[in-house]
């Protein structure tokens, strides 16, 4: 049971941005804001017409979370470990 956001949805791509208008698929409030914000909408359209450029955003973006220490804990949900975060909120503290 239960809708995905793509029609192949166990492929990584772009088809996310490539919005379509099928009923049978997910689409939440929360991607209304993303698709809509005016401040990401260039880079959702972007997306939605050169896969290149998301794969391309998505390593980098995983690059640094990983290299931040991001982590998956079940139990605890998503962690980020990172020692440039870290600093900055001691300097901010130190304020």
């Amino acid at each position: 049971g239960g809708k995905s956001w793509t029609k192949k949805w166990l492929t990584f791509d772009n088809s996310y941005f490539q919005r379509e208008s099928d009923p049978n698929l997910l689409w939440l409030e929360t991607d209304a804001a993303v698709y809509d914000d005016a401040a990401f909408k260039p880079h959702f359209q972007r997306y939605a017409r050169d896969s290149a450029a998301f794969f391309h955003d998505f390593a980098a973006a995983f690059a640094k979370l990983s290299e931040c220490g991001a982590r998956f804990a079940p139990g605890g949900g998503v962690r980020l470990d990172c020692p440039h975060q870290a600093r900055a909120a001691s300097e901010a503290a130190a304020r």
